[in-house]
């Protein structure tokens, strides 16, 4: 091949090469910009939440719980008219501003996303409201952590539970971004104090188990020590147990009859029994509720 040939084919190779290193960086430039800008992906989400879609809401790339999701699905109210009013980009932090319409009124709020994976996905913190309440509470058939509970943005009505045993309910609108805090104002079913009942009934069954020594935490106290220099076994008979009347914090369970035998040592050294009848047997303590049960905590 003589010198002007390859003179003639150089610019080629070397033209070939440019073109195929020109397009590998057009396609690195390519996936590194995020798919989609901010103000897309904000007016997804606000779609999403105004179609009660969840699918689309996770497609967005936010992590949404199975609790939040399954109370979205029973919001009363879906926001709608959603809008970019402006927006700002710091390399892979975005924060864009968004209105829409909720329960008749015109909101503003602030999304943050992030650079995740070659697109920009909503931050929870900015996407998500979220309510803490004064008692457990269910959304339809969705129990709530009873702390603090992450919403999507909606209208939604909650109720207090466990509902077989309070009557209390509120509805709460739910912003992205922002925390409140809800009091319902629960009523004690009749129901509660029943179920107090039982439940108080099985503990007084614990605490009065032959032992040696009087427990805890169970309103008994037995003044053996006038009559004994030792204790070795007590036994006793409940022959009415204290009646229970309870607030949605607190019980008190009074007019308890209750017969300890003591057996032990006589202060001469014999073996002796003694019969102690209380009249007045009561305890008190706590009542709490989970999304399902009542709890007493006796003192």
């Amino acid at each position: 091949m003589s010198t002007r040939a390859m003179r003639r084919r150089v610019p080629w190779i070397l033209g070939g090469s440019i073109v195929t290193v020109a397009l590998i960086a057009a396609a690195i430039v390519w996936f590194l910009i995020p798919r989609g800008s901010p103000e897309d992906q904000a007016l997804a989400y606000l779609r999403a939440l105004a179609d009660g879609d969840v699918a689309a809401v996770a497609a967005t790339g936010l992590d949404v719980p199975e609790t939040t999701a399954s109370a979205f699905a029973d919001a009363g109210d879906r926001l709608s008219d959603g809008a970019v009013e402006s927006s700002t980009t710091d390399g892979s932090t975005a924060t864009v501003v968004v209105s829409f319409e909720l329960a008749g009124a015109r909101h503003e709020s602030t999304l943050t996303l992030s650079q995740r994976d070659g697109r920009w996905v909503p931050n929870a913190a900015s996407a998500l409201g979220s309510a803490q309440f004064t008692v457990p509470i269910t959304i339809v058939d969705t129990a709530m952590p009873p702390d603090r509970a992450s919403l999507l943005p909606a209208v939604y009505d909650v109720n207090a539970a466990p509902v077989e045993f309070l009557d209390g309910s509120a509805t709460i609108e739910v912003l992205p971004g922002r925390t409140q805090e809800v009091e319902i104002d629960a009523i004690l079913r009749p129901e509660a104090a029943d179920a107090a009942q039982a439940q108080l009934d099985d503990y007084l069954e614990t605490c009065t188990k032959p032992a040696a020594a009087a427990p805890s935490s169970c309103g008994i106290a037995i003044p053996w020590a006038a009559d004994f220099s030792a204790v070795s076994e007590i036994r006793y008979r409940i022959e009415q147990a204290p009646v229970v009347s309870l607030t949605a914090s607190a019980f008190q369970a009074d007019g308890g009859v209750l017969v300890a035998t003591v057996t032990g040592t006589a202060f001469d050294g014999s073996a002796k029994t003694l019969s102690y009848r209380s009249t007045d047997w009561s305890v008190r303590g706590d009542v709490t509720f989970t999304a399902d049960d009542i709890v007493l905590s006796v003192w």
